[in-house]
């Protein structure tokens, strides 16, 4: 029983502390006058603010000798004044599947106009197994920064590119 009314008490503790490490932030209604948010509000308003995969999205896949797949998604977008890649993936297969997307997307690459940006793209959301049927779409993202300025590169140029070659994971 007194276990059992800790663990009520924690969680009700661990929502509270989260609740105030959140900032709230003062926004701007269309009559122009100001309104606060409460930071939970903000917080979410800022994990919906990645784009959601659209069939537009470019993107590829990747079959292992097992049978394993994995297929991806991305985009490139302007925030901040800069240059920003967003995508996700997903793979079905064999229990070293993981292991090996894994590895694949922290050796592959952002290039622009044909020059490597930046490598490792296991910021990518790993959406569910169940996404592969379509394709994707509909996912969420995860989105890094190029440190490119917005304007720089045309956003059509910048791909992602996937290692070629065999991999050795060890276990």
């Amino acid at each position: 029983m007194l276990f059992k009314i800790l663990t009520r008490f924690t969680a009700a503790l661990m929502g509270l502390s989260l609740a105030a490490c959140l900032p709230a932030e003062t926004g701007t209604q269309g009559d122009g006058s100001a309104t606060a948010t409460s930071g939970v509000q903000s917080a979410t308003r800022a994990a919906t603010s990645n784009p959601v995969v659209t069939d537009r999205f470019p993107g590829g896949s990747t079959r292992w000798n097992d049978g394993s797949t994995l297929i991806y998604r991305f985009t490139a977008i302007e925030r901040d004044g800069e240059i920003f890649v967003c995508g996700a993936y997903t793979g079905a297969g064999s229990s070293y599947n993981t292991q090996f997307n894994r590895e694949l997307l922290r050796r592959s690459q952002v290039t622009a106009n044909g020059e490597t940006v930046f490598r490792n793209l296991t910021y990518f959301y790993k959406a569910s197994e169940e996404m592969l049927d379509t394709q994707l779409v509909g996912s969420e993202t995860r989105c890094q920064s190029t440190s490119l300025a917005a304007g720089s590169v045309p956003l059509e140029a910048v791909k992602v590119e996937l290692r070629q070659g065999r991999f050795r994971i060890r276990v």
